[in-house]
Parts: structure tokens; sequence; C-alpha cells
């Protein structure tokens, strides 16, 4: 259902930009690390009221961590504490429930820091990392196939993580134990990868989220160099970008969402604020301040858009969605 509250416009918190040349906690736990000590900053302007956003809740739901709407906008969240899926209406009501456990056709286990993301014909993509693989089902939940399994290699998982498709239907999985990105097509036959080890251009140290923009390219962030990096669609390095220069604290970057102006809409899992960027990293602003408490989000992971210029953004640690109206 959905808790009512007084809708706030969004308003560019930061009017300080910055370029971008130059994001999620581990899969097996949440961060530890205390509010960091902050370095000076520009004077900012803030809005002087908290921000205060509807939200949905959902009784029961634990640890949700994925989001993705289909054409219908009834959205999809992995209620990853439950090892389950659920499927809300666009009121905010719950329609549906996946949630067999185990290791067969359509069952999950140990979902843990999963996403999913659904394809242009409404298909719904779920990664089951305690199973080291990926299901596709169709919108009602009706499986349809899986690939994957346990290891490095081609075709291989060892914590899938952030998952995303593009408008050809090709899906891509990025792995927090596989410093690379796993391009298939929409049957789950491996195509390609890209990434190694390490922090130069084109490397990852904890690849999470990805998101594919309408031309194709690819933006992932790295939960442990604090940074996003774009690629074209045959993965070759774009450019880079770090978090937080707007206010001298890079956070956690986790979600990744690209909105139909190609805008960039990163999460920060620590402080709760996300930072919205143009299409090669520029800082254009944020909804959030510098400080957990300032902030309207608790340890966001998903974000998603719908088709009339709402934004949905999944609270861990609060186990509901905020809406936002964007302008």
């Amino acid at each position: 259902m959905i808790k009512k509250y007084i809708v706030l416009s969004l308003s560019i918190i930061f009017l300080v930009s910055c370029g971008g040349n130059a994001t999620n906690a581990p899969a097996t736990m949440e961060p530890t690390q205390a509010e960091p000590t902050l370095s000076p900053t520009p004077e900012v302007t803030m809005t002087p009221e908290p921000l205060d956003f509807p939200e949905i809740t959902f009784d029961g739901m634990k640890d949700p961590y994925g989001i993705a709407i289909n054409s219908l906008g009834n959205f999809y969240v992995t209620d990853a504490g439950n090892g389950r899926v659920l499927v809300f209406d666009n009121a905010g009501n719950l329609i549906s429930t996946w949630d067999k456990q185990g290791s067969g056709d359509g069952e999950f286990k140990s979902m843990g820091f999963g996403g999913l993301a659904i394809d242009s014909n409404d298909n719904v993509f779920v990664v089951d990392n305690g199973n080291f693989r990926i299901q596709k089902f169709d919108k009602d939940g009706n499986y349809i196939t899986q690939w994957g399994s346990e290891g490095t290699e081609d075709n291989q998982f060892v914590r899938a993580i952030g998952i995303a498709t593009d408008q050809e239907g090709n899906v891509y999985v990025t792995d927090d134990g596989n410093p690379f990105v796993q391009k298939f097509d929409n049957d789950g036959n491996f195509i390609m990868k890209f990434g190694s080890q390490g922090n130069g251009d084109g490397q990852f140290s904890h690849a999470t989220g990805i998101a594919v923009d309408l031309s194709g390219n690819i933006f992932v962030s790295d939960y442990e160099l604090k940074r996003v990096q774009k690629f074209d669609s045959a993965g070759n390095f774009i450019t880079v970008w770090k978090m937080g220069d707007d206010i001298g604290v890079s956070g956690i970057p986790e979600a990744i969402a690209v909105d139909a102006q190609g805008n960039v809409y990163v999460s920060d899992y620590l402080l709760g604020r996300i930072q919205i960027f143009d299409n090669d990293g520029n800082f254009i602003s944020a909804i959030g301040g510098k400080s957990i408490s300032s902030n309207p989000f608790k340890r966001p992971t998903g974000i998603v858009f719908d088709s009339n210029g709402k934004m949905y953004v999944v609270n861990q640690s609060g186990n509901n969605i905020s809406i936002v109206d964007l302008p």
C-alpha cells in the first residue's frame, strides 16, 4: 500500500557543478563503515525543508534490492531477504508473489544483492545468485529458461548482482566476484565479456550497478573504487567519473538508472542520496545532502522510472520504495 505524505517537487539541491573525467556493498554483508569525516567543501545552497516522499510498503518485505517496471506500469521488486519477487500494480497494490524456494526451475535461493531487469517484451530476468544463475520469466511469472553456473569462466558467476537489458533485448550482468561484465542474448547465450581486475580505465574491483541507455552505452558502478564507468555497446571504455565530488565525500555508489534524456542517476548506498549526471559524467544535481541524517533514502539499492515522470527508489534499510516526482 502507499503511505501518504506531502510530495515535494524535485529541485536542484546543490548548485555547484563539476566535470566528470576520471557504485554497493559486498554481496555477503552490508558495509560497516561509520559515516565518513567530511572534508571542506564549497558553500552550497540546500532546500530548507526536509525531503519527504510517498512510500510503498508491504508487510514482511525484508532487504529489498532490485526494481524494474513493465509496459503496463506494473513493477517488480526482489524481496531478497525472503528470497522472492514481489509484483505491484502502479497504485502500489501487491498482485503477485514469486516465492518458490530451491534450485529447480523458477525457484530461488539466497538472492542477496541480486537485481532484476525487464525487456521490451515484458520478459523478466532475475538474478538468482545463490544458484549462480539468471532466470527468465514472462510477465506473469511463468518460467521460460535459465543460464549460468558457479565459476569464473564465460557464462559463470560467483556473486552476480546487477542486471540490465538493451533495446535489442540483450542482457548484461555484473558480478561482485568476477571483475568483468558479461553480455548474453535474450535466451541466455553468451555473447562477450569486458573488463579485468584493477583500478585502471575499463577495469573493475567490485562492479555492481549497471544500466544501458537508448544508444547502447553501458554504465557500470564500482562499489570499492567509488566511481562510474561508461562503455560503448561493444564494451570499449569511454570515460569514468568519481562519486561525491559535489560534497567531497564519495560514499558508496550502488544502483544506476538512465532516463529518456540520457541523464545518469546513481544512488549512494552509504549516505542515502542520489546524484544526477549528464551522459558524459558531468554533475547536474543531487537529491539529498552530505550527511546520512539529512537524506531521504535509506541504503538505496534500486532505481527505475515510469512513463509519468516518477522515479521509484528501493530503500533496502527502510524495507520500502520511495516515489519521487521528477520535474
